[in-house]
């Protein structure tokens, strides 16, 4: 049976987690405070944590650390819950590799939806050769959006759903990489600037964790320097300075996905 510790010192939404987790077939532990969230972990070697960044007895970063360093709990996935807005916060978090991060309120299935699909991975791959193939074969291409300003990502998911389009939204790094993994998109749409790290470091990630990564089309507002060179160092498929017109944007998706829909052809012939 799979097994989920709950660290989180408000103990109604302890509860309501244990709830939902225990409802769709998970094995639950609670621990209120980081001492006893240690031992808990060490007893029963959870499959995953979710984790309070500010709980009693220590901070959950500090936590996360011990739990990477424990043998119990090395390589075991742990998603993040806070309140706080504070951005340095959500920086160390992206610092750690945690697979995701929910602020308070969060939408509770799209957090079950995260843990199902982290638990599902956890013993291979983030993703396999069929859930890239069918990435690429079924139904309509989906574009990750990871933009921090909302009216702009907003605007272009209704640019992109009138093209025909599945669209998800990500507004910092932390989220972005957890939707990366989680949705599978077949192109990205970055911005370089953003709360919780920056979209260079992010496009790494992306491509280390997937075996096969989605090209990456980067955004920027900023006119440093080097941006475009670094860009095109990590295999940029595009990269756009705002303001842009955004037809000449929803094109570049378009040549994308042409292009990928090429290679993928000339690769069924080859094989």
């Amino acid at each position: 049976m799979i097994k989920i510790l709950v660290v989180e010192d408000d103990q109604q939404i302890a509860a309501s987690l244990e709830i939902r987790f225990k409802a769709n077939g998970y094995i639950t532990f609670a621990a209120n405070d980081a001492v006893q969230a240690a031992r808990l972990a060490v007893q029963n070697k959870p499959d995953l944590i979710i984790l309070d960044i500010s709980i009693p007895g220590g901070s959950g970063l500090t936590l996360a650390e011990k739990f990477h360093e424990l043998p119990e709990t090395q390589g075991v996935p742990i998603i993040f819950l806070t309140a706080s807005k504070d951005p340095q916060l959500r920086e160390k978090a992206t610092n750690l590799n945690v697979a995701g991060l929910f602020e308070k309120p969060y939408d509770i299935e799209e957090l079950l939806a995260t843990v199902k699909y982290l638990l599902k991975e956890s013993t291979r791959p983030l993703l396999d050769s069929s859930s890239i193939q069918k990435r690429q074969t079924s139904g309509p291409k989906k574009v990750l959006i990871i933009e921090d300003d909302s009216n702009i990502a907003m605007a272009l998911a209704l640019r992109l759903q009138a093209a025909g389009y599945d669209t998800t939204l990500a507004f910092d790094a932390v989220l972005g990489l957890s939707a990366a993994i989680r949705t599978v998109p077949d192109v990205v749409l970055l911005d370089i600037s953003m709360p919780a790290g920056n979209g260079l470091t992010l496009a790494e990630k992306i491509q280390k964790l997937i075996p096969q990564p989605p090209p990456i089309i980067f955004l920027t507002a900023s006119k440093q320097p080097g941006l475009r060179l670094k860009a095109e160092q990590l295999g940029a498929a595009a990269f756009f300075e705002k303001p842009y017109e955004a037809e000449e944007l929803v094109a570049a998706v378009h040549q994308v996905v042409r292009k990928e829909r090429k290679e993928e052809g000339t690769t069924l012939c080859t094989a």
